[in-house]
C-alpha cells in the first residue's frame, strides 16, 4: 500500500531525523568457543609453546630453491589472483551499500510537444478549444534528487553484511594462500624424493653390476654355476625397470608445480633440474596454544565473518516489515521556449515525501525472515564446525609428525643393519661359504630399506609441513 505525504519537506525531515539511529534485528556478537588449554598428545605437551605463529616456516628448511618456488607461487598463483578479484568485487559491493545511505541526484532535461482537446458535457466544444488545440512546446531542465531514508536500519544492516562479506573474502584469500604455500612445499618434497629414488635406483644398478662381475669371475673360475650369472642379470634388469616409472612420477610432480607457480609447463624442471637432498627443517617445531591457533587460522576467520554477514542479513529481513520513507525534490526551470530557459522567472521546483508500507506482503516477508534465520543458524553451525575441525587438524598433524619421527629413526637403523648384512653376505659368497641367493636376498632387503628410508624422510618432511599449515602459518608477513 502506498501513501503520498503532502507535508512540508522540513517537517518530514525533522520527523525522520528523530527516528534515525534505529536498527532493527539482532546485533552481532562474536560467539565464544570453548577451547582446551593444551593439546592432547603427550609429545605436544612437551613441546615449547608460544603465542606467535611462524609465518615464514619454509625458511626453517634452509633451502633456497624452496624459497624461490614459494616466492614465485605467492606472486603468480592463479587461485590467489581469483581470490583477489573476489575481494575487489566484495569491496565494490561495500561501496555500493554505503552509497545507498546517501541522497541520489540526477541532472535531467526534457522537451515535449503537445496539444489538448477540451469539450463540455454532451460533446459541445469549449470556447477555448481552438487555443488549446494548437500544438505547443514545453522545455524543462534542472536537478532531480531523492533520498530513501534508512529509518529502521535496513540499509545500514546491508552495509554491515557487505563489510563482513568483504572480510570473509579476505580471509578466504588468506586460507588459499596458506594451503597453496603448503602444497608448493609438499610438491617440492615429492620432486626431491623422486630425484633421490632415481639416484638410489642408479646406485642399485651400479651395485648389481659389481655383483654380476663377481658372479662372472667365480663362474669363469669354475667356482659358481651359470645360474648365479642369470640371477644377477635378472636383478640388474629389475632395478633398471624402475627408472621409467620414477621419471614419469617426477615429470608429473614438476608439471603440478608449474600450475601452482602459474607458469608454462617446463618452468619447474629448469629450477629443480639439479638434484638436491630432501629438505629438512633445521629448527625445532614450536607449537602455539590452541587459542592462538584458532585466532590465527584464516578458515575460522572466514567462517566467523560469514556468520556476522548472516546476522546482519537477519536485520535486513526484519527491516522489510517497516515502512520505507523517501524524500523527493526537483529544482530547475520550465518554459515553452528553449531560448527563455535561463530567465529567472522560469524557476520550477517540487518537494514531496512518500511512505511505502508493504502491509499485504506479510507472508512473503515472513518467509524471507525465516530463510534469513535459517541461514544464520547454518553459518553458526559452520563456524562451530570450523573450530572443531581446526583443533582436530592440529592434533592429527601433530600425531603424524611425532609418530613419523619415530618411524624415520627406526628405518635409519634398519638401513645401517641391512648394509652390514649385505656386506657380510657378499664377503661370504666371495669365499664360497654361502650361496648367491643369500647375496641377492641381502641386496634386495637393503635396497628396499633404502627406498623406504627416502620415503620415510619425505613423509616426515611432509608431516612437518602439515603441522605448520594446521597452525595457520604463511598468510601474512611477520
Amino acid at each position: 500500500m502506498r501513501y503520498f505525504l503532502a507535508l512540508p519537506t522540513i517537517s518530514i525531515a525533522v520527523f525522520v531525523l528523530a527516528l534515525t539511529g534505529c536498527e532493527v534485528g539482532p546485533d552481532y556478537q562474536k560467539p565464544e568457543a570453548a577451547l582446551p588449554n593444551t593439546w592432547i598428545s603427550d609429545e605436544a605437551k612437551q613441546m615449547t609453546a608460544k603465542a606467535e605463529i611462524d609465518q615464514e616456516w619454509w625458511k626453517n628448511f634452509n633451502d633456497p630453491v624452496l624459497t624461490q618456488l614459494i616466492d614465485k607461487a605467492a606472486a603468480n598463483n592463479f587461485d590467489l589472483k581469483i581470490a583477489e578479484a573476489r575481494i575487489a568485487q566484495a569491496r565494490a559491493n561495500v561501496s555500493s551499500t554505503e552509497a545507498d545511505l546517501l541522497p541520489k541526484g540526477d541532472i535531467k532535461g526534457s522537451a515535449t510537444r503537445e496539444a489538448n482537446q477540451f469539450a463540455f458535457p454532451g460533446g459541445t466544444d469549449s470556447p477555448i478549444t481552438p487555443l488549446l488545440h494548437k500544438p505547443f512546446n514545453i522545455f524543462q531542465t534542472g536537478f532531480d534528487a531523492s533520498w530513501e531514508l534508512d529509518v529502521f536500519g535496513g540499509s545500514r544492516r546491508a552495509e554491515e553484511s557487505a563489510e563482513a562479506q568483504l572480510q570473509s573474502s579476505e580471509a578466504s584469500r588468506d586460507d588459499i594462500l596458506v594451503s597453496m604455500l603448503a602444497e608448493v612445499a609438499r610438491t617440492y618434497v615429492d620432486i626431491r624424493s623422486l630425484q633421490s629414488q632415481f639416484s638410489t635406483a642408479q646406485d642399485i644398478i651400479a651395485a648389481d653390476k659389481k655383483t654380476l662381475d663377481i658372479a662372472q669371475q667365480r663362474f669363469d673360475a669354475g667356482e659358481a654355476p651359470r645360474l648365479d650369472i642369470t640371477q644377477a642379470e635378472a636383478a640388474q634388469e629389475q632395478a633398471q625397470s624402475s627408472l621409467p616409472q620414477i621419471r614419469t612420477q617426477l615429470t608429473q610432480a614438476e608439471l603440478a608445480m608449474d600450475v601452482l607457480l602459474g607458469e608454462q609447463p617446463g618452468a619447474t624442471q629448469k629450477i629443480v633440474e639439479k638434484a638436491a637432498p630432501l629438505p629438512t627443517s633445521n629448527k625445532a617445531l614450536i607449537l602455539a596454544a590452541p587459542a592462538s591457533v584458532i585466532a590465527q587460522r584464516p578458515d575460522i576467520r572466514m567462517a566467523e565473518r560469514k556468520l556476522a554477514a548472516a546476522t546482519a542479513q537477519q536485520g535486513m529481513a526484519v527491516a522489510k516489515f517497516f515502512p520505507d520513507i523517501s524524500l523527493n525534490g526537483f529544482l530547475g526551470v520550465l518554459n515553452t521556449s528553449v531560448n527563455n530557459l535561463a530567465t529567472p522567472a522560469n524557476q520550477s521546483w517540487l518537494a514531496s515525501g512518500s511512505v511505502v508500507w508493504p502491509i499485504l506482503s506479510y507472508g512473503t516477508l515472513s518467509a524471507n525472515l525465516d530463510a534469513a534465520n535459517a541461514q544464520q543458524q547454518e553459518a553458526m553451525a559452520s563456524y562451530q564446525k570450523s573450530v572443531i575441525s581446526a583443533l582436530s587438524d592440529v592434533e592429527r598433524s601433530l600425531n603424524a609428525y611425532t609418530e613419523q619421527e619415530k618411524f624415520l629413526q627406526s628405518v635409519t637403523n634398519e638401513v645401517q643393519k641391512n648394509t652390514h648384512a649385505r656386506d657380510i653376505a657378499l664377503e661370504r659368497y666371495k669365499g664360497g661359504m654361502t650361496s648367491f641367493v643369500a647375496v641377492l636376498d641381502a641386496e634386495r632387503t637393503l635396497y628396499n630399506s633404502q627406498n623406504e628410508l627416502i620415503k620415510a624422510h619425505a613423509d616426515y618432511t611432509q608431516d612437518t609441513i602439515a603441522v605448520y599449515k594446521s597452525l595457520g602459518g604463511g598468510w601474512k608477513k611477520p
